[in-house]
């Protein structure tokens, strides 16, 4: 993430806008859907998030929750797909407990725009956040051009990292999905109705 600032000549105004920087491209975070819907802000988090919380079940502390801040894209910034793409090394910790158990779950907030919340704490349901839950897999064959493609346009530091850790294709296979963007408690989104064509 970076901030850019831009000066306009006109009214000696500073504008600071938040942006996802990608290979050769800085695309602002856009205005988020209405609170009212639900599946397309769901959506919205997923795609415009760049990183989040993978929380698993700890392998080197049995039975402990343990959560990492681990990058993922969900596409390349012109195509959503609503599934959390993530490079994965073998010697890391994600790596290690979703040897034992694969469950896992992914948080985003909107707090990482750093903008769209500026004004309320993180916990403020109007900071929507999204936790998406499944298991973590292989990334197939037939869709390893699509992630490496997406991942290293989206985090092009990637590309530079270590090639002995042994980096493996992974993804989320979705099969639950919360959100809480508004005051009155978190909507359970059916599978079926978030992966449904966004925009």
């Amino acid at each position: 993430m970076a901030v850019v600032v831009k000066w306009c000549a006109a009214t000696c105004a500073v504008i600071l806008a938040v942006t996802i920087v990608t290979e050769g491209t800085s695309v602002t975070w856009p205005p988020p859907p209405s609170w009212l819907n639900k599946t397309a802000t769901a959506r919205y988090l997923a795609h415009s998030a760049d990183w989040g919380v993978v929380s698993t079940i700890s392998s080197m502390f049995p039975g402990t929750p343990f959560g990492i801040v681990q990058s993922f894209a969900d596409g390349p910034v012109d195509k959503s797909t609503g599934i959390p793409y993530f490079y994965v090394s073998k010697i890391s910790t994600v790596y290690a407990n979703i040897q034992e158990n694969n469950t896992v779950s992914l948080t985003v907030s909107e707090v990482e725009s750093r903008e769209l919340c500026s004004k309320v704490d993180p916990e403020t349901p109007t900071c929507a956040q999204l936790t998406l839950s499944g298991k973590m897999i292989p990334v197939p064959s037939q869709e390893e051009l699509f992630a490496r493609t997406a991942l290293f346009a989206r985090h092009p530091q990637m590309k530079d990292w270590p090639k002995g850790h042994n980096w493996l294709l992974l993804k989320l296979d979705v099969t639950s999905v919360w959100l809480i963007d508004f005051f009155g408690g978190a909507a359970i989104i059916p599978v079926e109705d978030y992966f449904k064509p966004w925009p």
